[in-house]
């Protein structure tokens, strides 16, 4: 399903001139995982998206890791 343009989120990044669009840059952090050879699941890439708009920090994040782990 496609989104329309005035439906997908941007976000204000510190240092850069325009705001970017979190669709696309969670695109490019899946597809370049993929042609590493790893393929993340959905928990991890729901994660990125919330630390790329801020919603968690990077520390919370690295915490969620740990956990999920610990629990495997």
């Amino acid at each position: 399903m496609s989104i329309s343009r005035t439906e997908r989120q941007t976000v204000i990044v510190p240092g850069l001139d325009r705001p970017i669009d979190v669709e696309n840059v969670m695109a490019e952090i899946e597809k370049s995982h993929q042609l590493a050879g790893h393929f993340p699941d959905v928990a991890a890439l729901e994660r990125a998206r919330r630390v790329l708009t801020g919603e968690i920090s990077e520390e919370v994040a690295m915490r969620e890791i740990r956990e999920a782990f610990r629990e495997a």
